[in-house]
């Protein structure tokens, strides 16, 4: 924990973006750019002033995302150029690389700016493509508002983002808890029913299980915002809620995505739950070293995703570099013989798990009784 918090002190002191040469890539025209007095920027070109710059700021998957927003003096997009962003890096490049941007130009601080509405988002990658979106917008209205004095409509109020996500996670964790009870007759069939929902809603359709980069924009002080990000607020959550209150988490157990498709694999090959007591300690602490060294490293360049060695997307959205992929091949080919051996040497998850158990163990006993370290 100690670790972590200097790790977080070193990467808050050291980061920072130079923002110039990113005007200068939104408004390529621009021969100078001088700062206004309101806070945004004024664009020359030919000693003529063509228009003005303003960063906006969205909220990615990873955390806030810094887009410079070029508008000409009618209030309209010319250009766009991102700051700074924390997202994943696949997940980026596949924006990147798409025709995304270009759908703001000529657009007004006046549009909605709405994904599905005016807006095309990027497929995989929802998040980033509303966090664009958001950027955009706040930085058209700045200008238009601050430099231009347009009459800019008020914003309308933020509006609660619940959909088949949300229902069913809320869902899985009730079945989790009904199944948990000593009482219950059908646990085993309830617990399938869970682990194949969890697979096919969260994982193939909407590719949202719990990942460390979540973890990780948590610790950064990267909150977003829970109207537009409900479905996270109740995963960890309730997660958090069933760990400190029974010390049980319905989420590893009954509705991972990865942890069913690992679990639906040995089915078919008859995995067995092998045991390895004479190198438990070292694939313990393994486990445990790759947790911390990645959440290290997240905290020193301030981006949730950038040290995530994580294969759920590779599996359901089929993305990722040729390690992942090779990776993914060798968890597919062990969960065959061996039950859930993601889960049980390499998944992040599993030691904060463990963590959070310790630390409710020592609160209860109030340090009085010397407890072992799980």
């Amino acid at each position: 924990m100690l670790l972590i918090m200097a790790a977080w002190a070193v990467g808050f002191t050291l980061e920072h973006a130079d923002t110039e040469p990113y005007l200068y890539q939104a408004m390529p025209g621009a021969d100078r750019i001088e700062k206004t007095p309101q806070g945004s920027y004024a664009a020359y070109g030919t000693d003529q002033l063509i228009g003005y710059i303003s960063v906006g700021e969205g909220n990615g998957y990873g955390g806030p995302m810094n887009v410079a927003v070029a508008t000409d003096l009618d209030g309209k997009i010319t250009g766009l150029a991102v700051i700074r962003h924390r997202e994943t890096p696949e997940w980026f490049k596949r924006v990147q690389e798409s025709d995304y941007f270009s759908c703001f130009i000529g657009k007004k601080f006046s549009d909605p700016f709405v994904l599905g509405d005016d807006i095309d988002g990027i497929s995989g990658a929802t998040y980033t493509s509303r966090a664009v979106a958001r950027a955009s917008l706040e930085g058209s209205r700045f200008v238009a508002e601050n430099n231009l004095d347009l009459p800019v409509p008020a914003r309308k109020p933020a509006q609660v983002a619940f959909g088949p996500p949300e229902g069913v996670l809320l869902l899985l964790f009730a079945l989790g808890f009904l199944g948990r009870r000593k009482s219950f007759r059908h646990k085993k069939k309830v617990r399938w029913l869970s682990m194949l929902t969890g697979m096919i809603i969260l994982g193939f359709m909407y590719t949202n299980p719990l990942t460390l980069s979540l973890v990780n924009k948590m610790l950064l002080g990267f909150w977003p915002d829970w109207h537009t990000h409900l479905y996270w607020y109740v995963l960890l959550g309730g997660i958090l809620f069933c760990l400190v209150s029974s010390g049980k988490n319905p989420y590893c157990e009954w509705f991972c995505p990865f942890g069913a498709a690992q679990e639906c694999l040995g089915t078919i090959g008859g995995a067995k739950a092998h045991a390895v007591p004479r190198y438990k300690f070292v694939l313990m602490w393994l486990q445990r070293g790759l947790a911390l060294a990645a959440i290290l490293i997240a905290m020193v360049y301030r981006n949730p995703g950038i040290s995530s060695y994580e294969i759920f997307g590779t599996l359901f959205d089929l993305k990722g570099s040729i390690l992942q992929f090779f990776l993914l091949g060798l968890v597919v080919l062990a969960s065959l013989f061996v039950r859930r051996p993601w889960c049980r040497y390499l998944c992040p998850i599993k030691p904060i798990e463990s963590l959070i158990r310790f630390l409710r163990k020592w609160v209860k006993s109030n340090g009085s009784a010397k407890i072992q370290f799980p």
